[in-house]
């Protein structure tokens, strides 16, 4: 059999666009593809449907939709539509035409209520112009792999990139390495710092390298001491945490950088109020505070919608009057510690067993007198 031909029975279908077939659908992760498949099987009845709906209809978490909706932004596929009467509000998503080949990096918002098809509004999109847009990667040519592969500059940094790895680059690797050095086109000083700073922090896989190196695209990064300002300044969140948690001695473990990087990435909490939870992790258990005490905390802000210090003291004052009606009631349930907020039993008072433990204490000292 050379060749063979596809058709269909009759039946109702979802129409799927060529070029995310041929462009877009090989990079990424199969879940945001199946994603991106139901999405358009919804836009294409004209429904409406909650964030919630789709996870359960993927079998996923809620967290799993809004983070392929946000990859598939990045990759310039959806986009974001919001209500007239207020701009801060989504109301769809809207299936992008595919034939512009570049890509934009967009913040989006994640309360997505329904789904529609492009409208060509220009009020829909992101505002932009504050960042660079990063140009969408393709699989080089063999041609143009072999042109590459005879270039000495390139050449050197494929060694490069080898000896940092330790591991003979793979047809993966060379293409995201011939992306960064010819697309991206970064300096081979500023590449060179790249393979060097990832290596440092043991992130050797090339799908981090190249995260990177469009991050820095995107902030417009060119050279080897502006890359160094700006990592140092990453870095200098983590040894604030740790200092915040008393940890001074040493830099933190990958587990530890994974929390944080969850923190700054996935909820997108700002420095202050990481570190606001890390105070609060102290406060409330001063000799056993742990990261994943701080990921309770701050995980019980990111579902509370708590995005500044307003927020925070409109959940305190939350808890306060819970804890007050409970201790109205006689419930002794008002009495249990919620790590987010401040107000918690333990502060302020005695546990009785201790109060027995120092009468003990003074009944002892009495005898011996």
């Amino acid at each position: 059999m050379s060749t063979i031909k596809i058709s269909a029975e009759e039946e109702t279908f979802s129409s799927i666009s060529n070029n995310f077939i041929d462009y877009y659908m090989n990079d990424a992760n199969g879940d945001f593809v199946k994603l991106y498949i139901y999405l358009a099987r919804l836009c294409s009845a004209g429904a409406a449907i909650s964030v919630s709906d789709i996870a359960d209809h993927l079998n996923c978490t809620e967290k799993d939709v809004c983070r392929g909706i946000k990859y598939w932004i990045r990759q310039d596929v959806l986009k974001l539509s919001y209500s007239p009467d207020n701009e801060d509000e989504v109301n769809g998503i809207i299936i992008c035409s595919l034939s512009k080949p570049n890509a934009r990096v967009l913040t989006p918002k994640e309360n997505i209520i329904s789904l529609t098809k492009e409208s060509g509004s220009e009020n829909t999109d992101y505002d932009t112009a504050k960042e660079r847009s990063v140009p969408r990667k393709t699989a080089p040519t063999p041609d143009k792999l072999n042109s590459q592969l005879e270039d000495p500059m390139f050449c050197n940094l494929k060694a490069e990139a080898e000896a940092y790895c330790d591991r003979e680059l793979t047809k993966t690797d060379i293409d995201s390495l011939i992306y960064i050095y010819d697309t991206l086109k970064l300096s081979f000083d500023l590449i060179e710092y790249l393979l060097e700073y990832c290596a440092s922090i043991k992130k050797t896989n090339f799908s981090y390298i190249e995260k990177v190196a469009r991050n820095w695209y995107t902030n417009n990064i060119s050279t080897r001491t502006e890359a160094e300002a700006f990592t140092s300044s990453y870095y200098s969140l983590y040894t604030k945490i740790l200092k915040e948690l008393g940890i001074t001695s040493r830099m933190p473990a990958p587990v530890e950088r994974n929390f944080i990087d969850h923190w700054t990435r996935d909820f997108g909490f700002t420095e202050p109020l990481i570190l606001e939870a890390c105070r609060r992790a102290i406060s409330l258990k001063p000799n056993s505070a742990t990261f994943n005490y701080v990921n309770g905390i701050l995980e019980s802000w990111y579902n509370s919608n708590v995005r500044s210090f307003a927020d925070i003291s409109t959940l305190d004052d939350k808890h306060r009057k819970i804890k007050t009606a409970s201790k109205s009631s006689g419930n002794g349930s008002g009495n249990q510690n919620n790590p987010g907020s401040q107000n918690g039993s333990g502060k302020g008072s005695v546990p009785s067993a201790a109060l027995k433990k120092i009468e003990e204490l003074y009944l002892n000292e009495v005898r011996n007198s």
